[in-house]
């Protein structure tokens, strides 16, 4: 399993601020982007592929999961 961590993605929510970081955890990108289109608020593009943090995941059986960190914004 790997981990992908995209730092800056501005469509993830659909709260005002809309922006944020997604961890998704998966076998490989297209699995990734498998999960990603479980949730229609989120726009990945090519950009954030060539900038993702790729962690390979070692040891107990991990399940593939999806976790957004929503950005705050200024309230």
């Amino acid at each position: 399993m790997k981990m992908f961590i995209f730092e800056d993605v501005s469509d993830l929510t659909y709260n005002y601020h809309s922006g944020g970081g997604l961890v998704v955890v998966a076998r490989d990108k297209d699995h990734a982007l498998e999960l990603i289109s479980t949730d229609s608020n989120i726009v990945i593009k090519e950009e954030h592929w060539s900038s993702v943090i790729v962690y390979n995941l070692l040891g107990q059986k991990i399940e593939p999961k999806m976790y957004i960190f929503p950005d705050a914004g200024c309230c």
